[in-house]
């Protein structure tokens, strides 16, 4: 539903720790989203122990403030139980969402931990209103957009935010990237460090040359786009029917968080007629944020062509310097900017292909003697057992910022929540606690009158018993019974209220409240046992071919939607479809069907709701990720008859997945994937491009994409048991002499 003003948006912060969280709650956040060790796409961020997102949680809620936690990476199959695990222990956290990529982490969610709502991570690649009403129906309360939707995409997806079947949140301000969500395996073919698991390299921040430039002095930042920047658009976003504005930065400390989000607060809170001023003074704190380039993004034509700047560098920050002179412990410096003890730099050396070396300042001498801070114009040393060459450039990306250890440190742990069933009469008065198997009853025997003027009211009850006087539990749910019509006075329901938290702080064990999660996990790993693959008869081999091309290897034949030639060929659908191109591919589908095809590869998870009831044959294909058997069994349920593994899984992820398959499974066995997608604008003319080290790569258009494909294809040497066999030849040649194995023999990281 449609917000009526841009205060009643919710605004969302990074918090890579706890840190970075309380500067966004400081700075007028409405809440924030983290992640713990392991499941995070920030994999690099310091991210939260159980102990201190406990802490944050309790310290969110008693203020009024939220917290999603992120859960938003593919998750093998050998760690489903892991997972479970972890979700069940969210689940006794407390969190006010989790946000999800993997579809079938999602259904676990819905089915075994329904109390935790979901949030659809922009990794999942919604990107138009057949997506939306997908994700709804799969249990998601909100969707994060893809970040390269357009503004007047979202507009025709939500009808202006009459129409949303869920909530709606879009990225505002950070750091961008280049490919389309949720789909980048560029990271991933640099070594197995997949971004889809949170353990991106950023190859697309490195320098990138044409393939004839043998001398490698030409190059350019192909895919290193500028930061978004959209405080012009909130009012836009509200009208669109926005939800929540969401900041990226996870990797960020906490004097960035903190600018950020004041900017972004002080527009969102100023009435309309001085907007303009508050607008121009949040600009100026944005400008020292030390960011890239500040852009629109995607979210306007004008913005998206030029969003790239190949002569820029990859990495962010302001020009603070240069690196005069090195020594084994440390760096002298010409500086052109003020630096301070606690500021974060990043080197950038003139042969580096990436974004440099980033560390924080510990110690800073001018003229051999120590100081907190050197000046625009000395000389100065910087201790630190970082390698850093000589005349690096040197970018300051963030300063010293207030220290919040100690604040930390007092920070309580959250309380248990009991849910109670209270019964009140003149006589006495019982509390069941709801949260234990066992029955747990609390009885106090009362001596009161009637009430002839101020009957006790079921909210003051709730209120007293809400002030909990315990140090483990606060009050959850609570239902409540009144008879008799009893005069309470507000001394004596105090009394009642502290010998109830008193028995339960005697009464309740430690191990007592852990039962629901032990529960919640005992019967999701019954299930999980139980999911086992039958008897399931593989799916005919099939060869992918461009349009003209015809199938000599006696397999079934698979073509992309608007190439097909026959009725027999299988039907691949496209990936990225806009919103003002959904009606014409929902014509084209049709128009399929009555030719005669009857089996459809479905690419994207809208394509689900573009063919449910219509009769055909669904068959999963890349990109769409299915990592585990909880993906495939969920794409069972929305109407597939056979899945393909995931293109980067390992040999052994491949076995594990096999074993609890719901559906035949495919093997992406041979051909030339793209790793890589985006809507910026690089380059007109397809060639051949290759980085330092000399790894090459191919750049294609593919209607309003620009795709990456690498040199060599990728072959699979397995004689798969079990596993049908996908051969792409739309951008590959059979047999060709040099290929990659790819993640098969390594695994997945």
């Amino acid at each position: 539903m449609r917000k009526n003003k841009l205060s009643e948006i919710e605004l969302l912060a990074p918090a890579g720790n706890m840190a970075s969280a309380l500067a966004a709650f400081d700075a007028g956040a409405d809440a924030v989203y983290c992640g713990l060790k392991k499941f995070n796409a920030r994999d690099r961020s310091e991210n939260f122990t159980p102990q201190e997102m406990s802490k944050l949680i309790a310290y969110a809620h008693k203020n009024g403030k939220k917290v999603h936690i992120t859960f938003n990476t593919l998750v093998k199959e050998s760690e489903i139980p892991a997972a479970a695990e972890e979700l069940s222990l969210l689940e006794e956290l407390g969190p006010d969402a989790v946000i999800v990529q993997d579809i079938g982490i999602l259904s676990m969610i819905r089915d075994f931990f329904p109390s935790l709502a979901i949030h659809a991570s922009t990794q999942m690649g919604i990107h138009n209103s057949a997506g939306l009403e997908l994700a709804a129906k799969t249990g998601a309360k909100r969707v994060i957009l893809e970040r390269q939707v357009s503004l007047d995409e979202i507009n025709q997806m939500t009808d202006y935010g009459k129409n949303l079947p869920l909530e709606l949140e879009v990225f505002v301000h950070g750091a961008l990237c280049c490919c389309l969500s949720g789909s980048c395996l560029f990271s991933s073919w640099f070594g197995g460090w997949s971004g889809n698991r949170g353990k991106c390299k950023q190859p697309c921040r490195r320098q990138y040359f044409d393939s004839g430039d043998i001398a490698k002095k030409h190059g350019e930042f192909l895919f290193s786009p500028d930061d978004l920047c959209a405080i012009e658009l909130l009012e836009d976003f509200r009208k669109a029917g926005v939800c929540s504005f969401k900041i990226e930065g996870r990797l960020r400390r906490a004097d960035y968080v903190s600018k950020v989000v004041s900017a972004y607060r002080m527009i969102m809170d100023a009435e309309p007629e001085k907007r303009t001023q508050a607008m121009e003074k949040a600009k100026s704190i944005l400008q020292g944020t030390y960011t890239r380039r500040l852009s629109l993004g995607f979210y306007t034509d004008v913005s998206a062509k030029g969003l790239v700047r190949r002569d820029g560098t990859g990495g962010s920050g302001l020009y603070c310097g240069k690196v005069t002179a090195v020594r084994p412990d440390g760096f002298t410096a010409s500086l052109t900017k003020r630096l301070h003890v606690g500021d974060t730099i990043r080197a950038q050396g003139l042969s580096d292909s990436g974004d440099g070396t980033t560390f924080s300042v510990l110690s800073l001498f001018v003229h051999n003697k120590p100081v907190m801070k050197a000046l625009s114009g000395e000389q100065c040393f910087i201790r630190t057992d970082r390698k850093i060459t000589k005349d690096s450039l040197l970018y300051k990306t963030g300063e010293s910022s207030s220290d919040y250890t100690q604040r930390i440190s007092a920070m309580p742990m959250a309380k248990t929540a009991l849910n109670l069933n209270i019964s009140l009469s003149r006589r006495g008065i019982s509390a069941e606690v709801k949260n234990f198997p066992e029955k747990l009853l609390w009885q106090m025997e009362l001596h009161l009158e009637e009430a002839a003027k101020n009957p006790l009211r079921k909210e003051s009850v709730i209120k007293e018993f809400s002030a909990a006087a315990s140090s483990r539990f606060t009050l959850g749910e609570a239902e409540i019974s009144i008879a008799e019509n009893p005069f309470v006075p507000a001394s004596e329901l105090k009394k009642i209220r502290r010998a109830f938290w008193q028995w339960a702080e005697a009464n309740i064990t430690e191990e007592m409240p852990a039962w629901r999660r032990k529960e919640s996990l005992r019967i999701f790993t019954q299930f999980h046992c139980n999911l086992k693959q039958t008897d399931l008869k593989p799916f005919q081999d099939c060869t992918a071919l461009p349009k003209g091309k015809k199938n000599n290897t006696g397999t079934a034949t698979a073509r992309a939607w608007n190439e097909v030639l026959s009725p027999e060929d299988e039907v691949i659908l496209p990936y990225f479809t806009t919103e003002n191109e959904l009606g014409a591919l929902k014509s084209e589908i049709d128009g399929l069907i009555r030719r005669g095809c009857r089996i459809f590869r479905v690419t994207s998870l809208f394509h689900f709701e573009l063919l449910k009831d219509k009769g055909v044959t669904l068959r999963t294909c890349f990109p769409l990720p299915l990592t585990n058997s909880l993906a495939v069994r969920e794409c069972r349920k929305l109407g597939a008859s056979g899945a393909q593994a995931w293109i980067e899984l390992g040999k052994e992820d491949l076995t594990e997945l096999r074993k609890h398959s719901v559906l035949p499974l495919e093997l992406y066995a041979y051909g030339r994937p793209g790793l890589f997608s985006t809507r910026a604008s690089i380059r007109k003319k397809e060639q051949e491009i290759s980085d330092i080290r000399n790894n090459r790569f191919f750049l294609r258009r593919n209607g309003k994409l620009t795709c990456i494909f690498p040199d060599r294809p990728m072959k699979l040497e397995w004689d798969a048991p079990g596993f049908s066999r996908f051969t792409d030849l739309r951008n590959a040649v059979p047999d060709e002499k040099e290929t990659s194995g790819f993640n098969f023999s390594r695994g997945l990281s």
